[in-house]
């Protein structure tokens, strides 16, 4: 089935627009025009809102100082009679994508071998703590990045990812090692985002507008609430991604795990762990290079369909609410397919099988009840209030 027949079912079982319906036009029509104004603003929001080429280079240059550190002056020694070598320090999240927005912190993640064993989780945290420790110390007696200012600085060693946090310049940071053979899934996300966004900026568009939406609906409610009820920004952006590809808007641009190529003509595995090496890393190589113009342009011929991001909106508040069941289906991204929980699965947990990650990057949200009744509050403002008042609606802005 194509995408827009697909699209046109899920319209149809949504109904028509409230007014202004044109008995002539598909359902894709009648909802873009009713939502029109709404799209404008998710559109106008993005653009006002993303990072400019200035802020992303201020954060790489505190990551590039605390790189020439970290070599100079604290892995040129033993670390708890251990030797550890850098092989990358690089930034991941949304400030090293097409998601990154003004204001948006600094994720960075400092690669290192000797490798560890997946599975190993308990040696992985006493090693990575080691390091965080040092890196700790260095910050707090200025040491390390003495010409800025620093606050709230915190070493959370107890965390399920220990990391150390706090604001430097007033930009928040996390710092996270790895200990990996291949490079690290949370490189490889950020490719992933821009490789999508190369074939559908609909993908970035609607990411960036889910997840200001999910922090309006926070604003007010304290931390252990939130991350109960609300996927973090990486499952969030592994939500719209499924539900794109579920609708096939994106295509499938790698198999799982172990790098090797899908039988398409997508992608020849340039996505792969196999093909982006820590040289390439190294080397400061940037954006989505593993999805080639010629191969995005001749999906984009076979597979384009036209429909707003307003309505696409809609449709991702509806999946959610309606064709996806949380409670007894598991997530497998690879090829976008909504499979069984096994026995292991929690029946209130979201569970995401990704491609690149083997945990399940979901499991922090335990209350699925209250997330979806967040989604089917939105879809009623959709379905019920004026488009040019939507988009305030929705964020709490009226």
């Amino acid at each position: 089935m194509s995408n827009k027949a697909i699209i046109e079912h899920s319209l149809k079982a949504i109904g028509l627009p409230y007014k202004g319906s044109d008995p002539n036009g598909s359902y894709i029509q009648q909802w873009d025009a009713d939502l029109i104004e709404f799209t404008k603003n998710i559109e106008k929001f993005y653009e006002d809102n993303r990072q400019t080429d200035g802020e992303f280079a201020k954060k790489l240059q505190i990551l590039k100082e605390i790189e020439d550190y970290l070599i100079k002056q604290v892995f040129n020694k033993r670390i708890n009679e251990r030797l550890y070598e850098i092989k990358a320090v690089v930034p991941f999240g949304s400030s090293n994508s097409g998601l990154g927005m003004k204001g948006g912190d600094l994720d960075l993640i400092i690669c290192v071998y000797p490798p560890l064993r997946q599975g190993d989780e308990v040696e992985m945290k006493r090693r990575t703590n080691d390091i965080l420790t040092v890196i700790h110390e260095k910050i707090k007696s200025k040491e390390m990045l003495r010409n800025r200012r620093f606050e709230d600085l915190e070493h959370r060693e107890k965390a399920r990812v220990p990391i150390v946090t706090g604001k430097v310049d007033g930009i928040d940071l996390d710092i996270s090692i790895s200990m990996t053979q291949l490079v690290c899934a949370q490189y490889l996300s950020s490719k992933y985002i821009d490789a999508y966004e190369k074939y559908d900026r609909r993908f970035i568009l609607l990411a960036a507008f889910v997840k200001e939406w999910q922090n309006s609906e926070k604003e007010g409610k304290d931390d252990e609430y939130c991350r109960a009820v609300f996927p973090n920004s990486c499952s969030t952006v592994l939500l719209v991604t499924f539900f794109m590809k579920y609708h096939n808007l994106l295509p499938h641009v790698t198999t799982k795990h172990n790098g090797s190529s899908l039988t398409e003509e997508v992608c020849n595995d340039r996505l792969g762990e196999a093909y982006v090496t820590w040289a390439k890393v190294r080397q400061g190589e940037n954006g989505a290079f593993g999805a080639q113009n010629l191969e995005v342009n001749n999906w984009k011929r076979s597979n384009f369909c036209q429909v707003s991001v307003g309505t696409l909106f809609l449709l991702f508040l509806h999946f959610y609410t309606t064709v996806i069941d949380f409670k007894t289906q598991r997530l497998e991204m690879e090829r976008a397919t909504a499979k069984p929980k096994s026995g292991n699965d929690a029946p209130n947990q979201i569970v995401i099988e990704d491609v690149i990650d083997k945990q399940n990057p979901a499991g922090s949200v335990t209350d699925i009840d209250a997330y979806k009744q967040y989604l089917q509050k939105a879809l009623k403002i959709i379905k019920t209030v004026k488009g040019k008042d939507i988009f305030d609606r929705l964020l709490g802005e009226d």
